[in-house]
């Protein structure tokens, strides 16, 4: 890709790009699969020649499934979700049958280190793992997976009831995802909250943003902090 007049993404080792003039071109690659995308279509034509001269590649057409991603046009825009990934896993653990909840986690809940006795950790840690990935789609189960991720080291019962509240919680609607319209616009928005000293063990913060570009949520994140703060203003 460099030899082609390509650059590597500094955040990210696996992508490329091309500038010329007002146009782009971007290909990801992940083991054997590749994404390409741009608005300069006779690049784009150049760039699959130059690879099929360089390696045995299959043209699939338009993007609609990508590791677990699924990809659906309409005329509101692209909406990407994990619908199969997360039928897949509500009935690896057998919650397709269950009745759904309306929230990921329980309101102003007392989760710590000692909740509970232990757990088989490996399930564990297989099931967040999986969660986690689910996030790439699902920012609204982005704080209770944060949670649960805490205690990879050492699962209780109380946080695997966690687990399954969002597996649960998933059951209502698996198919949900992320809109990516065309809104004529590239304005960049972002969002960012802390709650104050909530945790009751050790008083640390957690703090969550959102970043939108052109209007559509790009970036997300929950993450509890490293430090306590020491005031409101400081924790935020």
């Amino acid at each position: 890709m460099l030899a082609m007049g390509y650059k590597k993404c500094n955040g990210d080792h696996t992508l490329f790009y091309l500038c010329s003039k007002n146009h782009i071109t971007i290909l990801a690659v992940y083991v054997d699969d590749i994404i390409i995308i741009g608005d300069d279509t006779l690049e784009v034509v150049q760039l699959k020649e130059n690879l099929r001269r360089e390696f045995e590649i299959k043209d699939l057409g338009q993007l609609r499934y990508f590791l677990g991603i699924e990809v659906v046009r309409s005329p509101r825009g692209i909406v990407l979700s994990q619908r199969k990934y997360a039928l897949d896993l509500l009935d690896e653990t057998g919650m397709l049958g269950c009745r759904a909840t309306t929230t990921p986690i329980e309101q102003n809940h007392k989760l710590g280190v000692e909740s509970g006795h232990p757990v088989d950790k490996e399930r564990y840690q297989r099931l967040v793992g999986r969660l986690i990935y689910l996030c790439h789609t699902r920012p609204d189960i982005t704080y209770a997976v944060s949670v649960v991720s805490r205690y990879m080291h050492d699962p209780r019962s109380g946080h695997m009831d966690a687990v399954y509240r969002i597996l649960i919680y998933l059951k209502k609607n698996p198919g949900k995802g992320l809109l990516f319209k065309k809104n004529r616009h590239l304005n960049v928005e972002g969002y960012c909250d802390a709650d104050w000293a909530n945790c009751p063990y050790d008083r640390r913060s957690t703090s969550g943003y959102c970043v939108f570009v052109g209007g559509n949520l790009v970036i997300w994140r929950s993450k509890k902090q490293p430090v306590a703060s020491r005031y409101v203003t400081e924790s935020k």
